[in-house]
């Protein structure tokens, strides 16, 4: 029987689940550390590209699932010899060109399309280097939290694609995703498993380790350094109804599961006494993988 003092509370928290992926995205980079984090990783990650190319050459990137890109300042700045972002989602893309066309950015490309579709093998990869980037490589790929979107099985043969072929022979490619060993309860893992697992029978099985793992036994990356880090954000809002749109987005509502009326009540009901009441942010385990290329600083074939 739900709590009379709760009920508008669960009101607020169904009507949450109706915020759509980009709204979420805003919320969780507004209002945790994450992006910060993110950063600090990138930082390190494009020190390192710096040292091993010459002084006389402009760099360029890739940010892959860019969404409204919070690392925006720092890419833009760093790579003048383009930035390409690109999006499966045209709104996030569109506050992006807003911005674009306002502060006159030139070397800003913005592209929309489907990694999985545009870099799934080498042979795709190839085609797109010429069709997307008029068959400039990039110096650096971030796949910063979309590879959700595809099964992990598929991440090996689209990380080799983009590493073959879009990648120049002394660029980076910098990956992050929520961990998927963390057991701590009440962090983001534990909240997608316990739910998910209770009514889709469905755990995250996207281990950002384990591709580094394979990669590394892969013969065919040779000049390839692996950089592994683990860390711990978190996130908190003093509005119930931003705090649940970011649930539904870690529980995957409703772009991987459809929970029913019934179950996003029960969802509700224990966000409200584990996490709202007690005020009890929630903690998020994230693994960084980069690969290093490291080929000689020539102009890439």
């Amino acid at each position: 029987m739900h709590l009379v003092k709760s009920d508008n509370l669960i009101d607020r928290g169904l009507r949450a689940a109706e915020y759509n992926i980009f709204e979420q995205n805003r919320i969780w980079a507004r209002y945790s550390n994450e992006k910060p984090d993110v950063a600090a990783s990138l930082m390190r990650t494009i020190r390192a590209l710096h040292s091993r190319t010459t002084d006389d050459r402009e760099l360029s990137a890739l940010s892959v699932g860019a969404g409204n890109e919070p690392q925006f300042r720092i890419l833009q700045s760093a790579f003048q010899r383009g930035l390409w972002l690109y999006d499966i989602d045209g709104a996030a893309l569109a506050t992006i060109r807003e911005r674009q066309v306002r502060q006159a950015l030139e070397t800003v490309r913005l592209v929309q399309g489907d990694y999985r579709r545009d870099f799934q093998d080498s042979s795709v990869a190839r085609q797109s280097l010429e069709t997307i980037f008029d068959g400039q490589r990039q110096d650096l790929i971030t796949l910063h939290h979309c590879l959700y979107y595809s099964k992990a099985s598929e991440w090996p043969c689209l990380v080799r694609a983009l590493y073959d072929q879009v990648l120049t022979p002394t660029g980076a490619l910098h990956m992050v995703m929520m961990s998927a060993r963390e057991t701590a309860p009440f962090t983001t893992t534990w909240l997608y498993n316990h739910f998910a697992g209770e009514y889709f029978g469905s755990s995250t099985d996207q281990d950002l380790p384990g591709l580094r793992h394979e990669l590394s036994h892969n013969k065919g990356l040779i000049d390839c350094e692996f950089v592994s880090e683990t860390h711990k954000v978190q996130f908190w809002v003093d509005d119930f109804d931003l705090f649940m749109s970011v649930v539904w987005m870690i529980l995957l509502y409703p772009q991987g599961h459809d929970y029913s009326l019934d179950q996003k009540i029960e969802i509700t009901e224990f966000i409200i006494e584990h996490f709202w009441l007690p005020q009890r942010p929630l903690v998020q385990t994230q693994d960084y993988v980069t690969l290093h290329k490291s080929g000689s600083d020539r102009a890439p074939s």
